[in-house]
């Protein structure tokens, strides 16, 4: 579902070349195939994979979560919030661990 608003903001803004980025190894297979389910986990990605055919520059890739540490941090984080959060600019968790990974 992160993904799948995450593309819509991209829409929204006006974007016009983004790379997504998951550790979710098997969202990034879902989309890659071309077959479709009728579970709600297979509606979402069809819904993704409508909307990055619009966009054909769009794209989703797999990173380790140990590369990008950045965004396990956020997930991490926003699991104790009760509601959601848009960012505009860089989340203090971030930028605390960018200070200490840079020093």
């Amino acid at each position: 579902m992160a993904l799948q608003e995450a593309i819509q903001v991209a829409i929204a803004k006006g974007w016009d070349k983004v790379v997504f980025e998951t550790d979710s190894c098997t969202l990034v297979g879902q989309i890659s195939d071309r077959s479709s389910g009728i579970s709600e986990f297979s509606v979402i990605v069809s819904s993704i994979k409508f909307m990055l055919a619009l966009f054909f520059n769009f794209e989703v890739k797999f990173v380790r979560r140990q590369v990008n540490m950045a965004a396990h941090l956020i997930a991490r984080t926003t699991c104790s919030w009760l509601s959601r959060h848009v960012f505009e600019i860089c989340p203090t968790c971030i930028e605390s661990f960018l200070i200490n990974d840079i020093s």
